[in-house]
């Protein structure tokens, strides 16, 4: 027979921690197994650690319990000397999790299966049975997530900040402006972090984003033949601005 070890419960790529158990849950305490992490921009792999986070993912439920997975995410910072990219995040293998999910890869195979063959509704409504809590919307929504490695490479995207615990602490979303879907969540708002991201992207011709200075600078020193993505409503001898409708309001004299 063969023995079980919490390397082998938990999603490949993790290594487990501390194991808690509370009134219903199961917490687990888990960081990745890898001992450095490759630089987006550069590609040089970099064990210097800057700081943590941590990253919480719901997992598939066992003995009659939800199970949740705290990952502590490692920013490490790059030491090639002339890389722009001075802190990264590192990532998880695809096996674990997606760079933005919430659920473990495993989990979000099961949330789409039961979509596959339920719908939305009748999805959720299963899915409590299961101790699977997940809405009807989301169920919905997990469809065509296999699909993605087929999806072209974004053109036209859309950057903001977003909330992961208002008012502490921030990250940036960004969005396929042409398929209307969320593509990438970033871990923080930082401009360097942006730019290593758009630099994976060169073949990005339009960029709408809000007035941050910062994701501004990112967008002009990544993709700099990239359409000027200033959230303003005027013409300028620098080209064509852009804004999204949200920031539209900001502008003085605009109109939808």
């Amino acid at each position: 027979m063969q023995r079980l070890s919490m390397k082998t419960l938990l999603p490949a790529g993790l290594a487990a921690g501390k194991v808690s158990a509370g009134v219903g849950l199961i917490e687990i305490s888990a960081r990745s197994a890898a001992v450095s992490a490759s630089c987006p921009c550069c590609g040089r792999r970099s064990r210097h650690v800057h700081s943590h986070y941590v990253r919480r993912l719901a997992d598939l439920p066992a003995h009659g319990l939800e199970v949740g997975v705290l990952v502590t995410v490692r920013r490490l910072r790059c030491r090639a000397p002339r890389c722009p990219q001075a802190i990264f995040p590192e990532r998880l293998r695809p096996e674990a999790a997606r760079s933005w999910g919430r659920r473990t890869t495993r989990m979000q195979g099961r949330v789409r299966h039961l979509a596959l063959a339920f719908g939305g509704r009748p999805a959720q409504a299963l899915g409590r049975r299961l101790l699977l809590r997940v809405s009807r919307n989301k169920f919905l929504r997990s469809l065509p997530a296999d699909g993605t490695r087929d999806m072209p490479e974004p053109r036209v995207i859309g950057i903001d900040d977003r909330a992961w615990r208002k008012g502490q602490r921030y990250g940036t979303l960004i969005c396929d402006l042409e398929r209307h879907r969320v593509i990438d969540l970033l871990p923080d708002r930082e401009p360097a972090t942006v730019e290593a991201w758009l630099r994976n992207h060169p073949q990005i011709g339009i960029v709408a984003r809000d007035r941050n200075s910062g994701y501004a600078g990112a967008v002009a020193r990544a993709l700099p033949d990239a359409v000027p993505p200033l959230a303003a409503c005027a013409q300028t001898a620098a080209g064509q601005r852009v804004a999204d409708r949200w920031h539209l309001p900001d502008c003085a004299g605009s109109s939808p």
